[in-house]
């Protein structure tokens, strides 16, 4: 749970360095202009989209993720792109299905297969090579 507050903390920062960064660089009209439109950005398809974002790349048990937070209905305009607040939405980036952590606010998007899992046969069958090596080796 601490992840998730320090890794909110850190997208909450980068929010506000960022839009600081905007405002100064657009004028109120081209900002109101922007508001209007909808994002064209927002989209992971690979690990390059992920970072640039503001997601994480991690490499699991299940496969290799994204994990980016999910920017809200707020955000879903033009003049937030490139602000690194994460995706528009869970479903819709990729190839491969994605999975919304529990609370909504961020987004595991699976940049590869999910790697399958192994059947009760493949398990029981590693147990028994494990267990006659170990008694192989104490005898």
């Amino acid at each position: 749970m601490t992840k998730f507050k320090i890794m909110g903390a850190v997208v909450a920062a980068t929010l506000f360095a960022a839009s600081g960064a905007s405002a100064q660089d657009m004028s109120t009209e081209e900002q109101a202009e922007l508001m209007k439109l909808p994002s064209t950005e927002g989209i992971v398809r690979d690990a390059a989209t992920c970072e640039y974002e503001g997601g994480t790349v991690m490499d699991l048990a299940d496969g290799n993720i994204c994990f980016i937070s999910v920017r809200g209905v707020a955000a879903n305009t033009k003049v937030y792109d490139g602000m690194r607040l994460g995706v528009i939405r869970c479903s819709g980036n990729g190839s491969f299905p994605n999975e919304m952590v529990p609370g909504g606010e961020y987004c595991r998007i699976y940049l590869g297969p999910k790697a399958a899992k192994k059947t009760r046969e493949e398990l029981e069958a590693e147990m028994a090579a494990q267990t006659e090596a170990e008694l192989a080796r104490t005898n």
